[in-house]
């Protein structure tokens, strides 16, 4: 008879996307030896250069990772969300951290040990789910050197703004009201930039009515000039 906490993981174990199609016996036989934990919000997860013995996947909330310039500042090239996955490179790879995690929000995160994931990562659907994650990260990774080698600020933080109205972007009379409130240091930190330049950049805009504020959140006004500034054109066009 499976214990209440037993019972608890699988059911969490489940609702996860590489273990939704996995068969009971693969459910019960691991059950037991994953852990789930709840953090809180600012929390350091990781620093770089610690070992990695533990695999995450994010339940809820989210997790940033992050690395420090060469002024100090926490520069973020990665949001996590939930269903992705912390450290399955590092575990692949055998190295330890090569960059920071902080804890997003009141997160819940499923943790595997070494032994485990390499049990689990033998298994079709858990190896189709590390290679689409892996990709994943890659992509973001890619897309952020990009942005930073070659691209002005007002490029980059287009995009930042195009894609926070895409994740979090709600269609209004006059345009698109991203409803995730977001701090100008906060964009500072998503796309290496310091808080008067991004400042700056955003008064210039809304002067010029490509966004404007409504209640604290950002409006894109003029969705077309902002991906021209971008160097992106719209997929759904």
């Amino acid at each position: 008879m499976k214990t209440t906490k037993t019972q608890k993981i699988s059911d969490e174990i489940r609702r996860i996307e590489p273990f939704s199609s996995a068969e009971d016996d693969v459910i019960s036989a691991f059950a037991n030896r994953i852990n789930i934990n709840s953090y809180r919000d600012r929390q350091t997860l990781f620093l770089s250069g610690d070992p990695c013995d533990t695999f995450y996947i994010i339940i809820s909330g989210g997790i940033s990772l992050y690395f420090i310039s060469e002024e100090g500042n926490e520069v973020i090239f990665s949001e996590l969300q939930p269903g992705d996955a912390v450290g399955e490179i590092e575990f692949a790879l055998n190295y330890r951290h090569s960059s920071n995690a902080v804890i997003c929000g009141a997160t819940r995160l499923l943790e595997i040990d070494r032994k485990t994931f390499n049990e689990l990562s033998t298994i079709p659907q858990v190896a189709s789910y590390l290679m689409r994650t892996i990709a994943r990260k890659l992509h973001r990774t890619m897309m952020f050197a990009e942005g930073m080698a070659l691209y002005p600020l007002e490029t980059r933080l287009a995009r930042l703004l195009l894609n926070l109205g895409a994740a979090h972007g709600r269609s209004i009379s006059d345009g698109i009201l991203i409803e995730k409130p977001i701090s100008q240091s906060r964009m500072g930190q998503l796309i290496n930039a310091s808080r008067p330049r991004i400042n700056a950049q955003l008064q210039a805009w809304k002067s010029e009515r490509l966004i404007g504020m409504r209640q604290h959140r950002i409006v894109i006004f003029n969705k077309k000039s902002l991906q021209i500034i971008s160097r992106h054109s719209d997929p759904a066009a």
